[in-house]
């Protein structure tokens, strides 16, 4: 009888050592990819809440990151040197005229929307007519493009990374169209100046120079990717290092700059 309490003494003991282990021991290979996946979860979630905290809307699946700055502030002076930045063979870039309207907004224009039109041509080849519905949130509801052409829909977030350093968002819905013209519906006016663009790209980006009307250049780099936390740090790091090459990044959108006749 003496044994088995003994026994049983025993056992209490060790039961009791084995729980009061301190649970920094508990760091083996288990622990650290339980850490590496929380990490990777978080940057792969959304660039923002997935539901607007304002709208309770759905955020776009896609964005667009970008910066843009004036050469003669300081940093890269046109797009063959950001191209050589990369590390990028020279290559030739495609030449486009973009030109802005003055509209009204068409009827099933989305609510507390901007109504941007603008005609992109390219030498030699095709003209584009974009309608653009900008918002401060995101869509809670369904929109749709005119109903008089087969447009090509598309919604995004535009990310751009300004002055602050910080990047500013807006929500771009899009109505595409492959047309020399607007829809004659659109009743639009063609603005009498138009802007000057070079594109080259390179390994996903886009690096474009700008001649405004006026004469000013700009020069912009985009990505587009999905809408993560993951993509926009990336992003940013890049912003990083261009801002340690001179570049001040600019507070002006395109459409700001380009739809401004002298």
């Amino acid at each position: 009888m003496i044994l088995v309490i003994w026994i049983w003494n025993l056992a209490a003991i060790l039961l009791m050592i084995g729980c009061n282990q301190p649970a920094s021991i508990e760091k083996g290979p288990a622990a650290a990819s339980s850490s590496e996946f929380s990490a990777s979860a978080k940057s792969d979630s959304p660039a923002s809440d997935p539901v607007s905290p304002k709208s309770g809307a759905r955020e776009p699946a896609r964005a667009e990151y970008a910066v843009r700055w004036n050469p003669s502030e300081g940093g890269f002076v046109n797009a063959q040197e950001v191209l050589a930045f990369f590390n990028a063979p020279q290559k030739t870039g495609e030449a486009f005229e973009v030109r802005y309207y003055d509209l009204e907004p068409p009827s099933n224009a989305p609510p507390d929307s901007t109504t941007i039109l603008r005609q992109r041509r390219k030498a030699g080849g095709k003209t584009e007519i974009r309608l653009k519905y900008r918002r401060t949130q995101p869509l809670g509801e369904e929109w749709e493009c005119p109903n008089d052409s087969p447009y090509d829909k598309g919604e995004e977030v535009d990310f751009s990374f300004i002055g602050t350093g910080l990047p500013h968002r807006v929500y771009s819905y899009t109505c595409t169209l492959t047309a020399q013209q607007p829809p004659s519906s659109f009743h639009a006016v063609p603005k009498k100046c138009a802007s000057q663009m070079v594109r080259y790209q390179y390994k996903g980006f886009k690096i474009e120079e700008w001649t405004l009307p006026g004469g000013n250049v700009k020069v912009e780099v985009s990505h587009s990717a999905q809408n993560t936390r993951a993509e926009m740090a990336s992003f940013a790091e890049f912003v990083s290092k261009l801002r340690e090459r001179g570049v001040k990044p600019s507070d002006q959108s395109k459409t700001e700059l380009g739809s401004r006749c002298p």
